[in-house]
């Protein structure tokens, strides 16, 4: 049977075909990583929880850092490692599955660190999305909103620039087994098929411009999903207007998607996962949307749950 974990903001719920159900105590969950041996969540006041076999929740840590978070990550392939990126921008990692944590003070040494920024005053930038790299044990990419795309090959002790032809202001980093990179920015999608030395900005069929969200299969590597608004968060005092897209071709050409949700939605998509080669999940304010077909027809999975602000489907063992 399938499981999702939702973290909202009233706690954790695990979601079947059928029923929800609340886990743990864990207050308002913000972002629920798997690692290697665990399942963690990153919940108010910054608070580390890791998941026990029969769906317990301990705390590992009460106050993990004290800056904002805006990015929470596992290395599935590390024993313990996980990060966090944080505003003013930095990344913190820990290697005892996230009971104690170091910042990695070579961000601030990374070239044009000074210039980075964000719209609204007061113009902090921060890290926004992290993702280890499948290519490289220890290896790992971060977003910066806005400062652009940067990778580490060493579990974050150096980094390299990889932002030529890149829109700076990077909401998701994607990295694949092979040398294919995405990101969605505030400026839209852009793909790399060189390790990011170079970018390339592609919205054939991508009718709005805010890029957010994206999810990528596993299963089929191609194949490749986003969410997007027409305009940035300024605009949205009247709804998002955000529309699902997906792509067969690695963001070369998109196509909407809209059997079976609402046209446009008024909110941004809050998460997306793709799993195996059919499923891909949407949580969007109070519900998740589920489609069994690649996106091609969608369902409630689940509604009236709290805000939604992060999803984790569980393996079946887990």
């Amino acid at each position: 049977m399938a499981r999702l974990l939702a973290g909202t903001a009233d706690g954790i719920f695990c979601l079947t075909e059928n029923r929800s159900t609340t886990e743990g105590t864990v207050p308002a969950p913000r972002f629920l990583a798997r690692g290697a041996r665990a399942v963690c969540a990153l919940a108010a006041e910054n608070a580390v929880w890791r998941r026990g076999a029969e769906g317990e929740w301990d705390c590992l840590n009460p106050r993990s850092v004290e800056e904002e978070v805006w990015a929470f990550a596992a290395d599935p392939r590390l024993p313990g490692r996980f990060y966090l990126g944080v505003s003013p921008a930095m990344l913190y990692r820990s290697d005892d599955g996230g009971v104690t944590w170091l910042a990695c003070e070579s961000v601030r040494q990374i070239p044009g660190y000074e210039t980075w920024t964000f719209p609204p005053p007061p113009h902090i930038p921060h890290i926004r999305s992290i993702a280890p790299d499948p290519a490289v044990t220890g290896g790992i990419y971060i977003g910066v909103e806005e400062g652009g795309v940067f990778r580490s090959p060493d579990g974050g002790r150096s980094w390299l620039s990889l932002n030529e032809g890149l829109y700076w202001d990077v909401h998701t980093v994607t990295p694949t087994p092979t040398a294919r990179l995405y990101a969605t920015t505030g400026g839209g999608f852009y793909r790399s098929d060189d390790g990011g030395d170079r970018w390339q900005h592609y919205d054939d069929g991508l009718d709005r411009g805010y890029t957010v969200t994206f999810a990528a299969s596993a299963a089929a590597p191609e194949r490749v999903y986003t969410a997007a608004a027409a305009t940035p968060p300024p605009g949205w005092r009247n709804g998002a207007n955000v529309v699902l897209y997906r792509s067969e071709d690695g963001g070369t050409h998109w196509q909407r998607l809209e059997q079976g949700l609402p046209a446009p939605f008024a909110r941004m998509v809050g998460a997306l996962v793709a799993e195996g080669e059919e499923r891909v999940y949407a949580a969007v304010a109070d519900t998740v949307y589920r489609s069994d077909d690649r996106g091609e027809h969608w369902q409630v999975q689940a509604s009236g749950l709290p805000p939604i602000q992060a999803l984790l489907p569980l393996p079946d063992d887990a």
